[in-house]
């Protein structure tokens, strides 16, 4: 099986392609840098055949893809800066890769007879309630441009093609880039109390855990739309970073405030981020482990020293 990933130089791409070397499947990454930009970790993914490609030009796009062939198309490539994307001169450009860059890999994806994975987020719902979100729910009510862009992304995949996996995910960590946890580990060196909210409830998601399911998934034809987070229940930022901490033996004092007390985010959050995620055993995949396995096995990879 041949994989073309995009986005390698992130999270998700990076461990994505690591898990395709391990069951000795052809991985290709790609990204807009002119060389991989990633982790030189010395893993699978720096030794791997990689691409320079700009997905919302739609003819190198197809120029890529129709070379490549590949059987399986892994899109992880987004913009990904909630915030920056309100910015008036941004959203186009956020529009272009979210939305238009994916219907560019979706249409060659359906010319090659490709299967494809396209990587969403809880931030395609309203973000209200209790109740966890469904994976086949259409009740789409995006709060923000980087939600209502990957919505689109994910309109412009199931209208173009049948042999898709549309998978949303929440609070990403991986070894490659920025995140949460690396954020809250540095803060930590420099303050001693940090406040975090505590009522934006959902689960987080170790993007080396969702890389080994997303390869179980593209090893069949079990097509639709899924939900992927690490299990373990519900948490709010605020239990997050208590558990950061503790884990990483850091005494910081951690304060619960609510979202409109902390008040520094351009976009709108959902409060709800719940995702349910029992379609993955229905259908035959197995769950990712507890987030606080995850944890803990992410802080033992982690240099604290070079945050």
């Amino acid at each position: 099986m041949k994989v073309f990933v995009t986005g390698v130089g992130g999270q998700l791409g990076h461990d994505v392609m690591n898990e395709l070397a391990k069951r000795n499947y052809e991985g290709i990454g790609s990204d807009i840098a002119p060389v991989y930009s990633g982790v030189q970790d010395g893993t699978a993914v720096t030794k791997a055949p990689y691409v320079q490609l700009d997905i919302t030009d739609a003819e190198a796009v197809r120029k890529v893809l129709m070379e490549v062939k590949p059987d399986v198309i892994v899109h992880c490539a987004a913009w990904t800066a909630v915030d920056m994307a309100e910015d008036d001169d941004k959203v186009a450009k956020v529009r272009a890769i979210n939305a238009g860059g994916t219907q560019n890999i979706a249409t060659v994806a359906k010319d090659l007879d490709a299967k494809m994975v396209y990587i969403s987020t809880d931030y395609v719902f309203n973000g209200q309630g209790t109740e966890p979100w469904q994976p086949d729910c259409k009740d789409y009510a995006p709060l923000n441009i980087y939600g209502q862009t990957k919505l689109e992304g994910e309109l412009a995949v199931s209208s173009t093609l049948k042999k898709y996996f549309i998978v949303r995910i929440a609070w990403v960590f991986g070894k490659n880039g920025k995140n949460f946890i690396k954020t809250m580990l540095k803060v930590a060196k420099t303050h001693d109390e940090v406040r975090v909210v505590n009522d934006q409830i959902g689960t987080p998601t170790y993007t080396y855990d969702l890389a080994r399911l997303l390869v179980d998934m593209i090893e069949t034809d079990k097509y639709g739309y899924y939900h992927a987070t690490n299990e373990g229940g519900y948490i709010s930022w605020y239990d997050f970073t208590k558990e950061i901490y503790k884990q990483a033996g850091l005494t910081t004092k951690v304060t619960p405030v609510t979202t409109e007390e902390y008040g520094l985010s351009k976009a709108a959050r959902p409060f709800n981020s719940r995702l349910d995620k029992s379609k993955l055993v229905k259908n035959g995949f197995n769950p990712l482990p507890d987030w606080k396995d995850a944890v803990a096995r992410y802080l033992k990879e982690l240099d604290m020293n070079n945050l």
